[in-house]
């Protein structure tokens, strides 16, 4: 692409100094050739005015002679058809200037010609004849038309340079762009150009430079969310986990198929999840009141089983939040699946529901358990047991993407608090 604009700046350059050297170049010879002929003209008229004023005597005759040394383009054929001067150039007309007593110019082989009468009152006219040779009328044209050609050549070659310097500030951008969108084909996801060149491929740059960062941060939510949607699996298995080990005691199939039903719920959830653009279910909403009734009550029958005294306490009110129904649920499993995996049995907890004058949906989990002994188990990732670390980023995640939080207190032997605050849809602040 760089030879490409170098080739066509210099052939819109030679163009155009071609059309401007052309003509000057005829202009300039044609300046000398009328400078050379209206000299001869004046010469030519200096030399009839003298011839006027002398006699036709031999005298006068031989004086006209001597002054013509002088001029050896310069003839003057008298009355008689006798030449003094220079020999009459080969191929000249008179006759004009000798009947009708008229001045003009004349071509000849080699140049032209001046012819001008002179009058003698009624004495038959003289006339005075000077040749102007090719070289005279052409005199310095050879030397101004290297000067020009120099000229010339000097700017299509500025014009070069300044074309490939151009050519370089477009193509260094453009080729930085393909290099770096083949580093981000090959996965180096964190690839980023130097915004430069002209304003619309630094803008280019600058698309590009989001373009990478958006698809990592894309990259990066489709890692978590699967990470997430795996960790929803636990819920159920954990329910299963419990009514298996009370089979010792009992056996309620009922029970048991209750719990696989609700494995292959979140299984298929997943799935769905799985699917879903990161667009989806953008500006929706969801009863939170609902889901957390709905979600107590699952759980609720396993704590019964487990002597766990558990309460609920919805205040009354509306409480329509962003998001879908089963990501808050999924919110909720994860608190209260914590409760039932890292408690002792018989642990008991507490779940409110309130919404402030302000528009916030405030739901308080609190558990009597042990608490958590390290604050940085609640990092993603983190676990001090065999669990993933992922339930407490869940919880955080989802109250974030409502445009809320999610806080824990805790600590050793005092139990957890984990309080979530959701702005309310439609509540006025």
């Amino acid at each position: 692409m760089r030879r490409w604009l170098s080739l066509y700046a210099l052939s819109v350059t030679s163009i155009v100094i071609l059309a401007f050297l052309v003509p000057l170049a005829v202009l300039i010879r044609d300046l000398a050739a009328d400078r050379a002929m209206s000299a001869a003209e004046r010469e030519a008229q200096t030399v009839a005015r003298f011839a006027a004023t002398i006699d036709a005597d031999i005298d006068s005759v031989a004086t006209l002679a001597a002054t013509l040394a002088a001029a050896p383009n310069t003839s003057v054929r008298l009355s008689d058809g006798s030449v003094i001067g220079a020999a009459l150039p080969s191929g000249v007309d008179v006759t004009a200037a000798i009947e009708r007593g008229q001045a003009y110019q004349q071509s000849l082989d080699d140049g032209r010609a001046v012819v001008v009468p002179v009058l003698r009152g009624n004495a038959d006219p003289w006339v005075v004849v000077i040749a102007v040779s090719s070289a005279a009328l052409s005199q310095n044209v050879g030397s101004a038309w290297a000067v020009l050609a120099l000229l010339g050549g000097g700017l299509i070659a500025l014009a070069f340079v300044v074309a490939d310097r151009m050519g370089r500030a477009v193509v260094t951008p453009i080729n930085d762009l393909v290099e770096a969108t083949h580093r981000l084909g090959r996965g180096e996801l964190t690839v980023a150009v130097d915004p430069s060149g002209p304003s619309e491929l630094a803008e280019v740059g600058s698309a590009f430079n989001a373009l990478t960062g958006r698809v990592s941060s894309l990259m990066d939510r489709e890692r978590e969310t699967a990470a997430d949607l795996s960790h929803r699996l636990r819920t159920p298995l954990t329910a299963l986990r419990l009514d298996i080990e009370a089979l010792g005691q009992t056996t309620d199939v009922a029970r048991l198929q209750r719990d696989v039903d609700g494995l292959e719920r979140v299984v298929s959830h997943v799935i769905s999840e799985a699917r879903r653009s990161v667009r989806d279910g953008a500006g929706t909403s969801a009863d939170l009141a609902l889901a957390v009734e709905n979600r107590v009550a699952y759980w609720g029958s396993l704590a019964e089983d487990q002597d766990r005294e558990w309460a609920l306490d919805v205040k009354p009110a509306r409480y329509g939040v962003a998001g879908n129904a089963a990501d808050l649920e999924a919110m909720l499993d994860a608190i209260l699946g914590n409760v039932f995996a890292h408690t002792p049995v018989g642990t008991g907890y507490r779940i409110q529901l309130s919404a402030s004058p302000g528009g916030i949906a405030e739901l308080i989990i609190v558990d009597d358990g042990p608490g958590i002994p390290d604050p940085s188990l609640l990092e993603r990732g983190v676990s001090g047991g065999e669990s993933t670390g992922l339930g407490a980023d869940i919880v955080r995640r989802t109250a974030e993407i409502a445009g809320g939080a999610a806080h824990w207190e805790s600590g050793e032997g005092s139990g957890t608090l984990v309080r979530v605050l959701m702005p309310l849809v439609g509540a006025v602040r």
